[in-house]
């Protein structure tokens, strides 16, 4: 089929290779590489899949192997070939990816509601304790799901391999999140970190549902960057300075 294809020098070629094909034959072996990683995930069914393919090799052909060609005609060619791309295969994969991220969101957040209820509905040492993290739980994965969507609802040709994988990186992704999140409330409630949000303590989240959602939903929304102030807060925490 049309995929097998190479844009190599003709055997006879002599001399510099000149840019301008050079990266046209780059952006074709690029796209191939995208099609045929949407192809094998099932993002793309097979039909359309030969017909990028097609419109891609075209377009190696007239920028890189006829006998007079036209790289600045293909380059357009394959710039309208991945805005189709994106317009027919990425959104939909957008789509699928926020899909399969909710569904975990909502699972941690099922978790984190039956923790909640437990603190609630039974009396112990730390029930209390327990339905803060509850809620805590349920705001972070509620900031995690917005995070993400808020960042991802646009995207470009070259961030398309980052969607496909539906199945391990959503629930590696909400774990991470859930465990930034416990850490960080349980630095605010042991108060080895202090912070106040205009004039509410988040070290009240334990005896205030709507702090403990705040608390989570700050966790969720900012994953990566608090993740590195815990570590460096608790690596200081440990290896104080002299």
């Amino acid at each position: 089929m049309e995929e097998n294809f190479n844009l190599r020098p003709r055997p006879d070629f002599k001399g510099t290779f000149p840019e301008d094909q050079r990266l046209i034959s780059q952006d074709v072996y690029e796209a191939r590489n995208v099609l045929k990683l949407l192809l094998e995930d099932n993002a793309i069914l097979e039909p359309l899949f030969r017909e990028f393919i097609k419109r891609v090799t075209q377009a190696g052909f007239v920028g890189c192997v006829a006998d007079n060609v036209y790289p600045a005609l293909a380059s357009a060619a394959l710039e309208q070939i991945r805005a189709d791309i994106i317009r027919r295969a990425g959104m939909p994969l957008v789509y699928r990816y926020l899909r399969a991220l909710a569904v975990c969101a909502f699972v941690g957040g099922v978790f984190g509601l039956i923790m909640a209820c437990i603190g609630i509905n039974y009396s112990f040492a730390y029930s209390t304790v327990v339905k803060g993290y509850g809620f805590v739980l349920i705001g972070a994965m509620a900031g995690a799901w917005f995070s993400v969507a808020a960042s991802r609802w646009q995207i470009a040709f070259d961030t398309i391999p980052d969607y496909p994988d539906i199945r391990r990186e959503p629930v590696i992704r909400m774990l991470f999140v859930a465990l930034v999140a416990a850490v960080f409330a349980l630095f605010l409630h042991l108060a080895i970190i202090t912070i106040k949000v205009g004039n509410v303590d988040l070290k009240t989240f334990t005896s205030s549902i709507g702090v403990a959602l705040l608390v989570g939903f700050i966790a969720g929304i900012s994953q990566r960057a608090l993740s590195v102030q815990l570590i460096d807060r608790a690596q200081r925490v440990l290896n104080p300075a002299p």
